[in-house]
């Protein structure tokens, strides 16, 4: 019996091992802001027009991005842009405001305690 007592906590171990690799992605997946969502308005070859709603701790990825007009339709909040060359800004947007982003490659986050909807302008590159 001692024999099979040795078996079966050397397999436990085994099958926890594997799982507890597994879990650890999923629960750093979990700490990543989630992602603002846009409906788009109007995408052409020289501007795109989104509106969507920027609640607390969602942000927008990293990325490329054209000139850009955005206005504050409802709400205020505080906005942190990071930029790839590591600098942050911390930005108060106000309902009924404007404000104009230059062409950069950036990310935004909602760090205050509002919500806020919005309607963004982006002029895309000539090709």
């Amino acid at each position: 019996m001692s024999k099979l007592k040795r078996f079966y906590v050397p397999l436990w171990f085994a099958a926890l091992v594997p799982a507890l690799f597994v879990a650890s992605p999923a629960m750093a997946q979990e700490k990543k802001a989630p992602i603002r969502a846009q409906k788009i308005l109007l995408d052409n070859e020289r501007m795109r027009a989104t509106e969507g709603v920027f609640k607390p701790g969602e942000a927008n990825p990293m990325e490329p991005r054209g000139h850009r007009i955005t206005r504050v339709l409802k709400g205020s909040t505080t906005i942190e842009r990071a930029h790839s060359n590591g600098k942050t800004e911390k930005i108060e947007w106000k309902e009924g405001g404007v404000y104009y982003s230059p062409a950069d490659n950036a990310s935004s986050r909602n760090i205050g305690k509002g919500e806020v909807m919005i309607y963004t302008v982006t002029m895309k590159d000539k090709k």
